[in-house]
């Protein structure tokens, strides 16, 4: 409909296409229109609910998508079946997507992994650079804390990460009343989903 805008010139005939639609996509300072690209949009959008269903997990309608697709798994490493719905089919595949942004908010540590998950701050993909040490393939974050509740065990930090990944550590404050970790979306302050910072992690 949107081709047939710009290049349409008589009703039932097409019209010629001068310039590709990638290109008019471009941004203007690359010679481009900056048009919408629709299935990035569409994407986009849909993260907003694949975001309601990797966080939200006490809403009911969430509830009702566990229960029928993934009750024995979260949606972020679940598989949906082999006949899952249209609209099912579209949020999963919104789902790529939102892992380049969610983080992991470090609370009692025990349901993040430490090479596993996206919690480093200040990174491009949050995840740990530092070489996994013997055994440490399914190592959480718990392990990393005080028992005594006081913060970091900066002992075993030292020995786990690289120095200048050390000092990323431990710049993120741990709660001494430790809830439990959740996730977060890392492009925004506020930590929460938008369409247009989804789009721009595509």
């Amino acid at each position: 409909m949107v081709s047939r805008f710009w290049w349409g010139h008589e009703e039932g005939k097409r019209g010629m296409a001068w310039v590709s639609w990638k290109a008019m996509g471009r941004p203007k300072a690359m010679g481009g229109l900056e048009f919408r690209d629709f299935e990035n949009f569409n994407l986009a959008l849909l993260g907003k609910q694949a975001r309601r269903l990797a966080i939200d997990t006490d809403c009911l309608w969430v509830r009702l998508m566990k229960a029928k697709y993934y009750p024995n798994d979260n949606f972020m490493t679940a598989s949906m079946g082999h006949a899952p719905s249209y609209t099912c089919r579209g949020i999963v595949e919104a789902r790529a997507m939102l892992e380049k942004g969610l983080r992991r908010r470090i609370g009692d540590g025990l349901e993040t992994k430490v090479w596993g998950h996206a919690w480093i701050p200040g990174t491009q993909t949050g995840r740990v650079i530092s070489p996994c040490v013997e055994g440490g393939e399914n190592m959480c974050v718990a392990e990393l804390l005080d028992s005594n509740g006081g913060g970091w065990n900066r002992g075993h930090l030292a020995e786990v990460f690289l120095a200048f990944e050390l000092e990323r550590v431990l710049s993120i404050r741990v709660s001494p009343n430790r809830p439990k970790d959740a996730w977060y979306w890392g492009l925004e302050r506020d930590g929460f989903y938008t369409v247009r910072s989804g789009l721009l992690i595509r």
